[in-house]
């Protein structure tokens, strides 16, 4: 299992990387299910963001969404800066109809729109697969799947 994602940060390394590894370990619990999260700098300012399973054989879970309900704690808002999502609207006030302090989850959000509220706006997140690379636009438009095959075959490299 190999996942990966591309993105323009709008943030330095150490921010973007708390940010991704406190979902990734904490609500979507890659660490305790074998999957493993890096980043590595692309040319540009651009990163890609992987998520590889430490022995496929031994894999027993894998979501890129989040299914816990547990709210957000001080600690997530601001050690791990995850007051981001909240201020870009991927974090969800579950209190909102209360007039009791809000509290944060983010319960049915998925890694690319971590991703996406760490990216620059009007840029893309690129998420590729095989000969098909799924397009996600931070800020607007609708997510599509983009055919590579085309511009692959017709590449050339010398």
């Amino acid at each position: 299992m190999h996942a990966s994602w591309i993105f323009k940060p709008k943030h330095g390394k150490e921010i973007y990387c708390k940010v991704i590894q406190r979902f990734a370990d904490h609500y979507l619990d890659w660490y305790n299910n074998g999957i493993s999260c890096h980043t590595a700098e692309l040319k540009n300012g651009w990163v890609e963001l992987q998520a590889v399973a430490d022995d496929a054989g031994n894999m027993e879970y894998y979501s890129e969404m989040c299914f816990t309900d547990n709210p957000l704690t001080g600690e997530d808002l601001t050690e791990h800066m995850m007051i981001l999502l909240v201020e870009s609207g991927v974090a969800t006030n579950v209190n909102e109809d209360s007039k009791e302090s809000p509290v944060y989850s983010l319960e049915e959000r998925d890694m690319c729109e971590v991703v996406a509220a760490l990216s620059e706006l009007d840029t893309n997140v690129y998420s590729p697969y095989g000969a098909k690379c799924w397009v996600y636009p931070v800020g607007s438009g609708m997510p599509k799947t983009v055919d590579m095959l085309d511009a692959l075959l017709t590449l050339q490299a010398a």
